[in-house]
């Protein structure tokens, strides 16, 4: 949620999004294959950026929910 901190990890990993529709963003990194999306720029990026690294489904210990 902090622009702060999403911000950098965006320009260095050269996420790039765009609005899908009135409540939908995608997000798409440079030559990379995931696309994610997200009710705004910032949260459809920090999916992209996780799943660009950890692949499209990852394991949350009960313990963090």
């Amino acid at each position: 949620t902090e622009w702060s901190h999403g911000g950098p990890i965006i320009e260095r990993e050269g996420i790039g999004f765009y609005k899908a529709n009135q409540t939908k963003w995608w997000a798409h990194p440079y030559g990379g294959d995931y696309n994610a999306e997200g009710p705004t720029p910032l949260v459809a990026a920090m999916r992209c950026y996780v799943a660009s690294k950890l692949g499209e489904e990852v394991y949350v210990p009960k313990e963090l929910l």
